[in-house]
């Protein structure tokens, strides 16, 4: 299997777990093949100022990672300045993606690893995305994607993303419920080899709306796209309260949750992740995965940095890649 890597903000910790992620076994990618779209100088520079010296080495363009030998597709080179926002920094952001992105849509790479990017440091060059979801399926031509994010005992789903939380009920419709929740469903068959998926679709407003005393949207919208794939004999049930649903672990009898906005899904998957969770944009025609967590600047360059997020996304790229090939 072969990766192609965005090398992200290289301000913050994404590089840094990279390379950590090859010392959390030392067999797990020993049938992967990386390249990062990165600089030379600016990996000498990173590995050095995060004292990653005994991890990582350069030598004639390859990068060096616990016998790993990685292939480097040049741009050009950024300083360093850990923690900080700048234009420079969200060029090479840019820059890795973009390329990393195209490689990626022309199959010659079976996955793509996204490191953090700073929107801030991408927004000053220009990047009008809300983040690496929106950017790549406009750059995939793809109209049907969603965001998921899990880890080994959950799988979230998100309705609505990137948006202030004032403007999500005006997002929640019939159209794009069925169509989310049915990439989702499609998701949990095709990229995670579920057969039969039972999925968990979560209310929009506290105790489901209570029959329509604390908001309408649960009788009016999500109930009857829930129905409509009861008619079809699938497995979507809800629309349950979050606040009992995880606390009494009712999540573990689902395969999949579809939360209706960004941190009502996410705050339990964090808690649940233990730094281990991937990110993961289902419906796009290349495989792509994240770590769960950006660049972190408050402890960028500091070399304290978990790696098990990028470990687990580039694990379960190979486990995606593996039930693309069932198919």
């Amino acid at each position: 299997m072969k990766i192609i890597v965005s090398f992200g903000d290289p301000n913050g910790i994404g590089f840094e777990t990279f390379v950590k992620s090859f010392y959390v076994s030392e067999i797990a990618f020993n049938e992967i093949e990386f390249t990062i779209v990165a600089n030379k100088l600016t990996i000498e520079e990173y590995i050095e100022k995060c004292s990653l010296q005994s991890k990582a080495t350069i030598s004639e363009n390859k990068l060096f990672i616990n016998k790993h030998n990685i292939s480097i597709i040049d741009i050009p080179n950024v300083k360093i300045k850990f923690g900080k926002t700048s234009s420079e920094a969200g060029l090479f952001s840019y820059n890795s993606l973009k390329i990393a992105t195209e490689l990626a849509k022309k199959k010659e790479y079976d996955a793509l690893l996204t490191l953090p990017i700073s929107k801030y440091s991408m927004k000053l060059v220009g990047f009008n995305f809300p983040g690496h979801t929106e950017y790549l399926a406009y750059e995939d031509n793809c109209d049907y994607y969603l965001m998921i994010l899990f880890n080994e005992r959950m799988k979230v789903a998100l309705a609505t993303t990137h948006i202030p939380l004032r403007e999500v009920a005006n997002y929640i419709t019939k159209e794009l419920l069925y169509k989310n929740i049915n990439t989702f469903y499609n998701s949990l068959i095709y990229d995670f080899g579920i057969i039969n998926p039972k999925v968990a679709v979560l209310s929009l407003n506290p105790h489901s709306g209570e029959m329509g005393n604390i908001g309408d949207e649960e009788n009016e919208i999500i109930i009857p796209v829930l129905n409509e794939f009861h008619s079809q004999l699938l497995s979507i049930n809800g629309p349950f309260a979050s606040d009992s649903f995880f606390r009494n672990d009712d999540y573990l009898k689902y395969d999949g949750i579809f939360a209706m906005y960004h941190d009502q899904g996410l705050i339990p998957l964090k808690i649940n992740s233990r730094n281990g969770g991937v990110n993961f944009t289902a419906g796009l025609s290349f495989i792509r995965v994240s770590p769960d967590h950006g660049t972190a600047f408050d402890i960028a360059g500091r070399n304290m940095a978990n790696p098990m997020s990028t470990y687990q996304s580039i694990i379960w790229s190979k486990l995606i890649f593996d039930n693309h090939k069932k198919i």
